[in-house]
């Protein structure tokens, strides 16, 4: 029995090191796009094409899709007639976005779709192998 004790403590001990906080992130929403506040953890991308107004013209985000195997998130937006995509990529080139919550389904072998109808539940994170040596 007090090899079991000594054995949690152990590992309650060692919990906190091993484990590394998680901030979950979802598509931002078209008010937040609008007032330009959306999250810092992201290289944002739009189409070149696309303008200022463009952006801020979103009236609704319909879609998110983890693309290339977690490579980046993709947001879908629809405002004024036009649809708008936004890409997310993680600033950290060792990094990937995993699904975090919601209901993630495949879309094919490098593609999730999240397919809840209320778009602020699909939730990703950033994921960062720390096995990989920085170079």
């Amino acid at each position: 029995m007090q090899s079991v004790k000594t054995a949690f403590r152990i590992l309650c001990l060692c919990l906190p090191i091993a484990s590394q906080p998680v901030f979950a992130d979802s598509c931002p929403s078209a008010e937040t796009v609008k007032d330009r506040n959306i999250s810092r953890v992201y290289a944002w991308y739009i189409d070149e094409r696309r303008t200022l107004e463009d952006v801020l013209a979103v009236e609704r985000l319909y879609s998110a899709r983890l693309k290339n195997n977690g490579e980046y998130v993709r947001c879908y937006y629809s405002g004024n007639g036009r649809l708008l995509e936004m890409d997310a990529w993680p600033l950290e080139s060792d990094c990937s976005v995993v699904e975090y919550e919601g209901d993630w389904q495949p879309v094919n072998k490098d593609e999730l779709v999240c397919v809840n109808e209320d778009m602020s539940l699909c939730k990703f994170a950033i994921y960062c192998d720390q096995r990989t040596e920085k170079k």
